[in-house]
């Protein structure tokens, strides 16, 4: 399905349409951990690969709005990343550094998908760093989405593909939980992976050997999925501009 999508919305632009020049800019902000950044590992080795969701997604919006907009995707993935640290990026609890790039950054979207590291650094109990129990995963995923909403930009909320094998044990659920409330509670959307993808029984086989980050496709399909959310932001964008 998702493979079909994306070479349906291929076919909808003639070809050389993402030359072509648009009236505007549309910038979308991408956070995350490595899964954001495109991490895959294969044969003992990670690398970040340019058909990450984020890759996959930034192909899909030019090729469906580039004749009308000129949409930039940024990555700020981080491999190792837990929310903490976006929010708290000098330690403690000072916020200002997420307020003052909220206020600056001329992103109108604002992507967060965090829960993986924050729940493998709370299962391992890891003194290095803000240690985050589902409960405090979600006051900080709040405050980050407060802070956004703010600075006027529009939050989407990415919920972690789940992992498996050993990793497993981490226990990623009770953040996908607490992560929809935020998202209910705060009314800002949210992009459904995690029992999506558990629902496929072949679902591992598209997982990296580390049972963490995804292959490719599944990449694409998470790409999909998020594309669908994002799309009606930016026929509203567009709305807004010609009107």
């Amino acid at each position: 399905m998702a493979s079909k999508l994306v070479v349906a919305l291929a076919a909808m632009l003639p070809v050389g349409v993402l030359a072509a020049p648009a009236a505007n800019t549309l910038q979308i902000d991408a956070y995350g951990d490595s899964t954001t950044a495109g991490v895959i590992k294969q044969q003992g080795k990670s690398r970040i690969t340019k058909a990450s969701e984020i890759g996959f997604l930034t192909q899909m919006l030019q090729q469906h709005y580039g004749s009308q907009l000129n949409i930039v995707v940024k990555n700020h993935g981080v491999p190792g990343a837990q929310a903490a640290e976006l929010l708290y990026k000098h330690g403690g609890n000072d916020d200002s550094d997420w307020v003052k790039l909220m206020q600056q950054s001329p992103a109108k979207i604002v992507l967060l998908n965090f829960a993986i590291n924050d729940a493998r650094h709370a299962f391992f109990k890891d003194k290095r760093v803000h240690l985050e129990s589902p409960e405090e995963y979600g006051r900080i995923m709040t405050r980050l989405v407060q802070v956004a909403k703010a600075s006027h930009k529009q939050v989407i909320l990415q919920e972690p593909n789940p992992i498996c094998g050993k990793v497993a044990r981490w226990n990623v659920w009770p953040y996908v939980w607490q992560l929809n409330q935020v998202a209910q509670q705060q009314q800002v959307a949210i992009v459904h992976q995690f029992s999506i993808i558990k629902a496929n029984p072949a679902w591992q086989a598209q997982m990296s050997e580390d049972c963490i980050h995804p292959l490719e496709p599944l990449y694409q399909q998470k790409a999909v999925r998020t594309f669908r959310l994002i799309a009606p932001m930016v026929n509203q964008y567009l709305g807004q501009q010609h009107s």
